[in-house]
């Protein structure tokens, strides 16, 4: 090795550390303010822990027997749950989000338009959607009663939305769909825009139509973003928790919680820490082996198509 690539490769490591030792401090409050109290749930779970007269007793493993040998009353209902607004969330809205992107994608003055209006929900609050929602929703009230009513009005107004478990957990998805829109649809435009128009058009010279042309050319280059896509689709259904407890919660008959809602109302109400931070771990492991899966999935496919 030459004098001056030693002196190249010297400077360059100095640079390194000297970014790194400006980084620390940052990194160690990020690491004392947020990854350690999160780490502290995998202790607090072997515990039983009163909040108000902070008393620890050592139980072991006993809150993840009480889950997993199905002991609590919900968790089978929760499981559930949970699972079905996955499905619903992923169906409806990716199907959903494919659609407009491609109808579109085109960077007209009118689509522009569209886009910034399915993005707009995003600025407003979740409180303050799903309050709205919660009128919509009203069995006596509520819009949407009074308009099935002027089709049937011998069973409308007066259908509760939230006395059936997938019904209840659809119309929550409905809210996270309506106030999240405009995420999937940046992500996909983002993804046609790296697509270059010209294979598209080289297929289209060859004979093969649009929809050909859409389905075997800009399809598969999409696919890494699509997955990209689906997996923040599975994290935030898994995580949700806001539109379940905050809509149609007072006056709902069905059981339609999540895991991520049975945790926020837990913590709230809990006077044991113990189960709530069981749940917590049981839900970073469920989570964590998702997320795991899909990104190896998705650099086999990334390599796939474009090694």
């Amino acid at each position: 090795m030459t004098q001056d690539r030693k002196v190249k490769l010297k400077k360059k490591y100095n640079m390194v550390w000297k970014h790194v030792i400006w980084l620390l401090p940052f990194y160690g409050v990020w690491f004392l303010f947020s990854v350690y109290p999160q780490l502290e749930v995998f202790p607090m779970s072997l515990y039983e822990w009163n909040p108000v007269t902070n008393v620890k007793e050592y139980v072991g493993l006993h809150y993840y027997e009480m889950m997993f040998g199905l002991r609590l009353d919900s968790t089978l209902q929760n499981t559930w749950n949970t699972i079905l607004y996955v499905i619903y969330l992923l169906g409806i809205q990716s199907i959903l989000a494919m659609i407009l992107t491609v109808a579109l994608r085109r960077n007209t003055r009118h689509n522009r338009f569209f886009r910034a209006f399915f993005f707009m929900p995003m600025v407003f609050s979740g409180s303050m959607v799903c309050l709205t929602w919660s009128y919509m929703y009203d069995a006596n009230l509520g819009v949407i009663n009074n308009i099935l009513a002027l089709f049937n009005p011998e069973k409308y107004p007066g259908v509760s939305f939230f006395g059936i478990n997938a019904i209840a957990v659809l119309c929550a998805v409905i809210v996270h769909i309506w106030h999240n829109m405009g995420h999937p649809i940046t992500i996909l435009t983002s993804g046609f825009n790296t697509v270059e128009e010209d294979l598209a058009e080289a297929a289209q010279v060859d004979g093969a139509t649009k929809w050909q042309s859409f389905w075997k050319i800009e399809i598969p280059l999409m696919l890494p973003t699509i997955m990209r896509m689906v997996l923040l689709t599975i994290l935030t259904g898994a995580m949700a928790s806001s539109y379940q407890v905050l809509l149609g919660n007072l006056s709902a008959v069905a059981d339609y919680d999540t895991f991520g809602s049975l945790l926020y109302k837990s913590i709230l109400s809990a006077t044991d820490y113990g189960p709530v931070c069981a749940l917590s771990v049981c839900m970073f492991f469920v989570v964590g082996g998702i997320t795991l899966i899909q990104f190896v999935a998705l650099r086999k496919i990334e390599d796939k198509i474009l090694g």
